[in-house]
């Protein structure tokens, strides 16, 4: 097999990870006689190899442009010379030898062939995982079946080694990146950045608390969701990223009318971006980590400078390194005892290259620190955002939180003023008020399409409603026919957009789904507390009641 695919591929150079016997060897030289061969090997026992084997190898290809390289690749971070036509590796390994060999050759050749795709499930996964990884950078690949089974892969082009400056790397932020990779892509395309449902995004839009004629700033705003949903609010927001790439994302989703002169998007450098005014918010999500700490102290102080004396910075910082560093291990020993592989660098191509400063609750406080007399970190996960702010946490539980928040000011920041912000506990029927209406009467309706409609709701009651944990308050409806039969009791549920505070209202886009048979209904719009009540059932005047025509499409 190996001798077809070198007559296909007709490689000039070899370059061969694991030479043992040298059968391999052999046999690429027998199919191009013509080829410079560099074979490395560690002269060890491990892993299927020999001592001294690699002297036979030698033996035997005599009179060929063949060298040999007694050397642990697992220890090298570069393969020699500048570039391979072919780079096979011998997949007689464990999954980590692999990915780490697959990795140096990715850099140097045009083909990469792993012996043994099949030597071991560890073996496999770690090369399909790495393929995941390097996407990008791969052409195609192909598996052929065969005594352990051989994987080719065909290089397009060489990755980029991993940043040390945020300078150097302005280029890699590019629309690849901001919409395939970076955090909440999945939900900006399937929704064009009109709702927030990523934490990191969700849980800085609450703490900001938008509203008209507050002044926010967003540092390294990326695609700009983030600050669509507070312009929505009502604040004036400018968004900067030193992306072109975002700034032209962000310009172009968002253009609504009714936020124009309240969003702005500047391509800029934090560092140099002149702040002519101070602000009320400034929020950095997703940004330390991505920038080298003197350059990240300068970032801080210049916020801190341009921050209203009871303004605040709120942070957002992921992974928590120690995640990685302490938890992730666990988590690749489980993999492992039920089969699986996890890679020993969890990251993704973007988040190798890019992550030049992460940190941990203790490293983010330091910085804080120096900067800032009142703060308050704490660590959380998807699941539960508001973490070690409302209980003890052990060091085992600070390890297996992967993303870290915090919020800074110049004035006294109430750590239980967080906590009730990020919040909603259940609401007593007795201080609970609302009134309902839509904005635009509803049109007919076609069987199986989903609509939004726009609904005004007024909080005339004592508390605040927020679709937060851990009973978050939605926007839901029913169905019923015209002699009030049920027809659908669980409608689709809908977001408040931030919380709605008492006497304030907020225009909400509810999501509707019509009955599945065409007919004349009444929708009986409400609100629901989940695990807890159904407005309807405590609250007077509710449901509000609309009658809508259901048809089926034209064909």
């Amino acid at each position: 097999m190996k001798y077809a695919i070198c007559k296909a591929i007709d490689p000039k150079s070899i370059l061969e990870i694991g030479v043992r016997y040298g059968y391999s060897a052999i046999t690429f030289l027998n199919s191009v006689p013509d080829a410079r061969y560099l074979g490395i090997d560690n002269d060890s026992e491990t892993f299927g190899g020999a001592k001294n084997a690699i002297q036979w190898a030698r033996k035997i290809t005599t009179g060929y442009d063949a060298d040999f390289l007694m050397k642990d690749t697992q220890n090298m971070g570069h393969l020699p010379g500048n570039h391979w036509d072919l780079v096979h590796i011998d997949g007689q390994q464990d999954g980590d030898g692999t990915f780490h060999d697959l990795e140096l050759a990715i850099r140097k050749a045009t083909w990469v062939l792993v012996d043994g795709y099949f030597w071991s499930n560890e073996n496999m996964f770690a090369s399909t995982q790495f393929m995941k990884k390097y996407s990008k950078f791969i052409e195609y690949a192909a598996i052929i079946p065969g005594y352990a089974g051989d994987l080719l892969i065909k290089v397009k082009m060489p990755p980029k080694e991993r940043g040390q400056e945020y300078l150097s790397l302005s280029s890699e932020y590019d629309k690849e990146y901001f919409e395939n990779d970076c955090g909440g892509y999945v939900s900006f395309k399937r929704d064009r950045g009109r709702k927030l449902e990523d934490p990191r995004l969700v849980i800085p839009c609450l703490l900001a608390k938008p509203k008209k004629g507050l002044k926010i700033l967003d540092i390294g705003c990326g695609r700009g969701e983030l600050c669509y949903a507070l312009a929505k609010m009502g604040a004036d927001v400018t968004g900067i990223d030193y992306s072109e790439e975002a700034i032209d994302i962000a310009r172009k989703t968002f253009n609504d009318d009714d936020i124009k002169g309240k969003l702005s998007f500047v391509c800029e450098d934090a560092v140099t971006y002149p702040m002519e005014s101070t602000f009320d918010v400034i929020i950095a999500t997703d940004f330390l980590e991505h920038v080298e700490t003197p350059v990240l102290e300068q970032i801080l102080k210049k916020c801190a400078q341009h921050l209203n004396p009871d303004g605040k910075l709120i942070l957002h910082t992921a992974p928590n390194l120690e995640y990685y560093h302490k938890y992730y291990p666990e988590l690749r020993l489980k993999a492992k005892e039920a089969g699986c592989y996890l890679p020993a660098n969890p990251r993704t191509y973007y988040e190798d290259i890019m992550h030049i400063n992460e940190h941990t609750p203790n490293s983010l406080e330091a910085l804080l620190s120096g900067v800032f007399d009142h703060f308050v970190i704490w660590v959380a996960s998807e699941t539960d955002t508001i973490g070690s702010l409302a209980a003890e946490y052990t060091e085992q539980m600070m390890a297996a939180s992967r993303s870290i928040f915090a919020v800074a000011s110049h004035s006294p920041v109430s750590k239980d003023l967080i906590l009730s912000t990020l919040t909603q506990k259940p609401l007593d029927p007795k201080r609970t008020a609302i009134e309902m209406k839509l904005k635009k009467q509803i049109e007919d309706m076609i069987v199986g399409e989903e609509y939004i409609l726009e609904i005004e709701v007024q909080n005339n009651g004592k508390d605040k409603l927020a679709s937060i944990p851990p009973n978050p308050v939605h926007i839901a409806y029913h169905w019923k026919d015209m002699k009030d039969n049920l027809i659908v009791y669980d409608g689709l549920r809908s977001t408040l957009a931030v919380p709605l505070e008492p006497m304030e209202n907020q225009m909400i886009e509810m999501k509707i789904m019509p009955p599945q048979e065409p007919g004349k209904y009444i929708l009986e719009v409400t609100m629901v507390q989940e695990s807890c009540f159904w407005f309807e059932d405590m609250i007077p005047g509710l449901p509000y009641k609309v009658e809508c025509v259901v048809r089926m499409a034209e064909i």
